[in-house]
């Protein structure tokens, strides 16, 4: 029988890699849990972030800013209401908010996108977005494929 040892010194170097390579843990949340997290703040909230990806419950009640993620795919989810999005085009007044985000007031040329309940749309990465018009009620989730 052979005996398998590790150097004492390797052993916190191991038990590291085998974390790494981990699987992640599910996450489960209920439809209270959901609405709550959409009900924070002026645009919902953070329901998962992780190193790879990151999920928000999110809503609108009226246009937002226009964004750039230097790093992040979003991937817009809708669930109830209808708003109009603008990809590509020319960021106006863009501003720094962040390593990576920028923020502007709108957006001059681009594509009109319309959201409404069961679309799904894809935001390629440094990419111009904008949420130009909404209804009350607009309800969606944002996937963000974060890419380092």
């Amino acid at each position: 029988m052979s005996r398998h040892w590790l150097p004492a010194f390797l052993l916190p170097l191991a038990v590291a890699a085998l974390a790494a390579d981990a699987p992640a843990t599910p996450r489960y949340f209920k439809p209270a849990e959901v609405d709550a997290a959409r009900a924070k703040g002026e645009t919902g909230s953070m329901l998962v972030e992780e190193s790879e990806y990151k999920i928000l419950a999110s809503r609108r009640d009226k246009p937002g800013q226009s964004e750039v993620h230097v790093s992040d795919t979003d991937i817009f989810v809708v669930v109830d209401g209808r708003a109009t999005i603008v990809l590509g085009g020319r960021m106006i007044d863009p501003q720094q908010t962040a390593p990576g985000e920028l923020r502007g007031s709108g957006i001059e040329g681009g594509t009109d996108y319309l959201l409404e309940a069961g679309v799904v749309l894809t935001v390629p990465r440094n990419t111009p977005h904008w949420v130009r018009e909404t209804q009350p009620g607009f309800r969606y989730y944002v996937i963000k494929s974060v890419h380092r």
